[in-house]
């Protein structure tokens, strides 16, 4: 058994861009995320920039809350696409398919928690299959509950 689980941070220098798949219609949003990253040797910092791809509601949302310049973290699965060019060079392209995106810039303006109805006024969670994102103080909540398991 393998697993592909990813978390980066960083922040969308490529708007997103939604379209639609030609067959069955399903949602699909696009953007790039610049992640900073330390070079060991010389402590120069380094961006490297990858593409996210969400789907169905997640792209609905990302497409609606996202704009560039905004602070995201990303959760989820890492593929690698290998290509050869027109001119025959081997390819490689990295990119993120997202189970939850976390804009961070929002949480940051509202002092760290998201205030009001978070569904209707915070991208603060958006993840497949979430209902509510939840707050600090409602942990006892959460681990009290017998509907999920809160890990």
């Amino acid at each position: 058994m393998s697993l592909s689980k990813i978390v980066l941070s960083g922040r969308v220098v490529r708007a997103p861009e939604k379209r639609f798949t030609p067959n069955t219609n399903v949602a699909v949003t696009e953007f790039t995320i610049g992640v900073d990253s330390t070079n060991r040797q010389d402590q120069s910092v380094e961006t490297n920039f990858v593409k996210v791809i969400t789907w169905r509601d997640l792209a609905e949302r990302c497409a609606q809350e996202i704009k560039k310049g905004d602070v995201v973290c990303v959760d989820g699965r890492l593929q690698i696409n290998n290509y050869a060019t027109q001119e025959g060079q081997k390819k490689r392209d990295v990119e993120i398919d997202a189970s939850a995106v976390e804009n961070l810039s929002q949480t940051v303006a509202q002092g760290g928690r998201a205030s009001g109805d978070k569904e209707e006024k915070s991208l603060a969670k958006v993840s497949t299959g979430s209902k509510k994102p939840a707050e600090a103080e409602d942990l006892d909540a959460i681990f009290s509950s017998e509907d999920e398991i809160p890990f």
